[in-house]
C-alpha cells in the first residue's frame, strides 16, 4: 500500500487512523501521518501476500467480432446460488475493455498438461494488435469462445464490477460450465516452480 504524500488528505488521514486504531499515530497529522504510514507498509514482508494460492486461467470474450482473451490468476467463486465468479483483469488489458463492452466472459481453467506456449501467448501479447486465437479453433459455449485445450470452462454474464487503482474486478453470474478433459488444475505455484513461467507486469501478483 502506498500513499502519495502530496495528495494525502485530512479525510484520508482520519479514515486511515480509524482503520488502524493504532495509538502510536493518533497525534500525527496531515502528510506526516502519510509518511509514517508509508514507512510502515514499506517494511512489510510482502512474501506473506505471495503465499496466497492462485490458479492459472485464460479469460476469453469477444473484441471487434473476434475472439480474444488474456491469462489471469485471480479468480474465485463468490456465491453458490446463484453461482457467481469474481475475476480480476488489469485495466490496461484489451480484454478488460472487451468485457466491459460485451458484458460477458469465459474462464478457461488450465490443467498441468497444457502447453506453456498457450499461457505465454495469452499473457504476454496484446489482443489490440495480435490475434491470440491464430491457429486455434475455439469452442463456442453460451456464445462465448472457449479454448479446446482448457480442462474446464465457466461462462459468465457480468452483474457488477469494482474498479481498483490498477484492476477491474468483474463479478459474473455463471451461465454454463463443464469439464473438457481429465487433468489436474494448474496452480500459480506449479506454473512458477515446475514450468518456470513468469508473470507479466499487468498481473496482480507481479513481483518484478
Amino acid at each position: 500500500m502506498y500513499f502519495n504524500h502530496e495528495v494525502c488528505s485530512d479525510d484520508m488521514v482520519r479514515l486511515s487512523k480509524d482503520y488502524l486504531k493504532d495509538t502510536s499515530v493518533k497525534n500525527i497529522k496531515g502528510t506526516a501521518f502519510c509518511r509514517a504510514f508509508s514507512e510502515r507498509t514499506d517494511n512489510m514482508n510482502k512474501q506473506a501476500i505471495f503465499n496466497l494460492s492462485y490458479g492459472v486461467y485464460i479469460v476469453t470474450t469477444w473484441g471487434d467480432g473476434k475472439p480474444t482473451g488474456c491469462t489471469a490468476n485471480s479468480a474465485m467463486q463468490i456465491t453458490s446460488d446463484p453461482a457467481v465468479i469474481a475475476v480480476s483483469i488489469n485495466r490496461d488489458n484489451y480484454t478488460n475493455e472487451c468485457i466491459k463492452d460485451k458484458g460477458v466472459f469465459a474462464i478457461n481453467i488450465l490443467g498441468e498438461k497444457v502447453k506453456p506456449l498457450l499461457i505465454g501467448t495469452f499473457g504476454f501479447r496484446s489482443g489490440r494488435d495480435f490475434n491470440k486465437f491464430d491457429g486455434i479453433e475455439p469452442l463456442i459455449k453460451e456464445m462465448l469462445p472457449v479454448l479446446p485445450d482448457a480442462m474446464s470452462y465457466i461462462t459468465c454474464k457480468v452483474i457488477d464490477s469494482v474498479e481498483t487503482s490498477t484492476h477491474t474486478i468483474f463479478l459474473g453470474e455463471v451461465t454454463d460450465c463443464d469439464v473438457l478433459s481429465d487433468d489436474t488444475p494448474m496452480t500459480y505455484d506449479y506454473y512458477h516452480k515446475v514450468i518456470k513461467g513468469k508473470a507479466p507486469k499487468t498481473a496482480p501478483t507481479y513481483q518484478g
